[in-house]
This record gives structure tokens, sequence and C-alpha cells, in this order.
């Protein structure tokens, strides 16, 4: 389950229509015979866009949890992965991984089976969230070499998480109502909201 993650439970699951979009800089240029020249920055985050599970009975916790986090803390979300994803992975066990800052490439260790590409990941050893941009195969735990996106901002080290756990520290971004929103008395019901990763 998907969604703001509190004392160890989604207190607001996401809902369709969802959107897990990549922001990195890119700056694009055209000259007068028409070339075009493009330079992208090496800084990304993650953005989701989502509609929230409608509450009743458990509402206070949604409702506390946006006032108090407003736009200035972070509020940590499990992060949804793609449905290709959850339907080809077969990887089991607990992965260490070992990368080095910069880096395109983690060494993986500890797990048997499949993870796709597109997979979002997470090291122990910092916050950032990454994807998976290549399918990998792991046999009795050897270790093998998963290509990842973005770059690594921080060495790579201690476990890997890569399943319905990956996850993400978020901030509320500026249009999210810092409240409730009763759409019939009795149904809190905030509609889209939009989170930003943490960097």
């Amino acid at each position: 389950m998907y969604g703001i993650y509190e004392n160890g439970e989604v207190i607001a699951q996401f809902t369709a229509p969802l959107t897990v979009r990549s922001n990195q800089p890119v700056f694009v240029s055209d000259t007068l015979s028409l070339k075009r020249f493009i330079s992208r920055r090496s800084a990304q985050r993650w953005e989701i866009d989502a509609g929230l599970e409608p509450h009743t009975d458990n509402a206070q916790d949604l409702m506390v949890n946006l006032v108090t986090k407003g736009y200035s803390e972070a509020v940590t979300i499990i992060v949804p992965q793609n449905y290709g994803v959850v339907k080809a992975r077969t990887a089991i066990g607990t992965a260490t991984a070992s990368g080095t800052i910069g880096s395109g490439q983690v060494s993986v260790s500890g797990l048997s089976g499949l993870i796709p590409k597109g997979t979002f990941i997470k090291f122990s050893s910092h916050s950032k969230v990454y994807m998976t941009t290549t399918n990998v195969s792991f046999t009795n735990g050897i270790s093998s070499t998963i290509s990842i996106f973005p770059t690594l901002v921080a060495a790579a080290t201690g476990t890997m998480t890569h399943r319905d756990d990956v996850q993400m520290q978020c901030l509320y971004d500026t249009d999210v109502i810092s409240g409730m929103v009763y759409s019939d008395g009795i149904l809190m019901d905030n509609g889209q909201i939009r989170l930003l990763e943490k960097l």
C-alpha cells in the first residue's frame, strides 16, 4: 500500500490518477542555424501528484500530519512502484549495496531473483531515492551490478530496499491545504496533492 506513512502505518493511501515525475533542470537553446544545444544539470528530485483516499473515522491522523508538517517539515511516504515492476519482480533476500559517490552503478549482493528496470530503490546510508535502469537477475546471493538513475549523491553502503518498503522523505508543495476539506460533512477528501522529494 503506497501513501503517507507515519508511526509504522500508511495513514493516507494514494489513489489514481497518480503521477511520479523526475524533475531535472535542463537548459535548451537554438542557434540561428537551428542547431540545438542541450545542457542537463546533475541535480534531480522525484515529484508525486496523487489523490488521497477519502477518510471518515480516521481523518484526524491525516489532518494533524498536514497541519504540523506544513511546508517546511519532511513527511514520509511509501514510494509507488511501477505496476510492471510489481508484476515482474522476483528478487528475495536482504540486499547489501556498495557504490561510490557520482557513480551510476551499484554492486548489490544477498538476493535471488529479478529486479526489473524501473524499480525504485533506496540505500540505508542516505535518503535519496533512485531508479534502476536495467534488468538484473541475481543467483544465490552472488553480487551483481545495478545501473541507477540519477548518479549517487552519496556513497551507497549498508542495506538496500527495493520492494513496497521504499520510504522517501518529502515536502508538501505550497498549494497543498494545511488542514481539512470535507466534501459532505463526514467525508474528509483533500483531493489531489503534490509531494516533492526532500533533498
